[in-house]
């Protein structure tokens, strides 16, 4: 079945025989397809071609596709007239189901992280599915996260590893201004270092919770036991870290707090086992054989 409008795809991969494969492929579906092979490349294509979606291939401890996805991510930053109209969506197609490499795809900006081998047929619906969603959301729809710390390195910190599109961060450094903005401001979440608070720490607590008695609440601790279990329990305390943060485990719970999926998948497997990364792409492989077939 062909697409009803012929949509721009473009694919960065730096095998060449694995760009023609999926250029045939999603050709025959009516996409209008370019190859590059690297991010200067694809950068220069973006400028002047202006894609629907991008698909982005990367191999198992993939450094260069890694770096190329920021560096894209970084790009659209800079173009304004991109960032305000209308971003092109990401797709990953990952070699690798090992589950910090996904983290990082998906913090770095990936919109889907597609499993590889490819199922071709399926992934036309796929990139019409992310076309149609967008990439860019709104700065009314983007989810707002407060962050207090009485320290600027550890506020820092905890934005940087919890970047993502449709999170906006407010920080602050005393116990007066998080009560004073959560008091007056809307939040989605609020991540509360305890140690900081001037006050009691349970009484700082209680207070916030009478301010805002339905949002999630992550508090991050010095040490374990810092917070009794039940005081955690009364004051329905979403989760608590100590020191130092498990980052990964941060990104996952808010993540879930917020409503965010962490990852799609269009073949039958539920598992984030750890791919053989000598594996092949078997049916890019026959496309590409295809291409070599019809060649003159």
């Amino acid at each position: 079945m062909k697409t009803t409008r012929q949509s721009k795809v473009l694919i960065i991969d730096e095998i060449s025989y694995t760009r023609m494969g999926i250029d045939y492929a999603l050709t025959n579906y009516g996409y209008k397809i370019t190859s590059t092979r690297n991010n200067e490349e694809a950068i220069q294509n973006i400028t002047t071609e202006r894609p629907d979606v991008i698909l982005l291939s990367i191999r198992s401890n993939d450094t260069n596709g890694l770096f190329t996805l920021k560096s894209l991510k970084e790009y659209f930053r800079l173009r304004l007239d991109i960032a305000q109209g209308a971003e092109p969506p990401i797709i990953a197609l990952s070699a690798s189901r090992n589950t910090k490499q996904i983290r990082e795809l998906q913090y770095l900006g990936a919109s889907v992280v597609l499993f590889k081998p490819i199922n071709i047929q399926e992934l036309p619906g796929v990139i019409s599915s992310v076309i149609s969603k967008g990439n860019k959301t709104t700065s009314q729809e983007r989810k707002k996260i407060l962050i207090f710390d009485g320290e600027i390195r550890s506020n820092q910190f905890i934005e940087s590893v919890l970047a993502h599109e449709v999170y906006d961060f407010e920080k602050c450094e005393s116990e007066a201004e998080a009560t004073a903005k959560l008091r007056n401001r809307k939040f989605d979440l609020a991540i509360l270092d305890v140690s900081s608070f001037e006050s009691e720490i349970t009484d700082a607590l209680k207070q916030i919770r009478e301010i805002v008695p339905e949002i999630p609440i992550i508090i991050v601790s010095a040490f374990e036991g810092q917070v009794s279990t039940e005081d955690l329990e009364k004051l329905n305390i979403q989760k608590h870290f100590s020191k130092p943060i498990n980052v990964t485990e941060l990104q996952v719970n808010v993540d879930e707090l917020m409503g965010e999926r962490t990852f799609e998948k269009i073949e039958g497997k539920d598992s984030l086992k750890e791919e053989n990364s000598s594996e092949v792409d078997s049916l890019i492989d026959g496309l590409a054989n295809q291409v070599k077939q019809v060649e003159p």
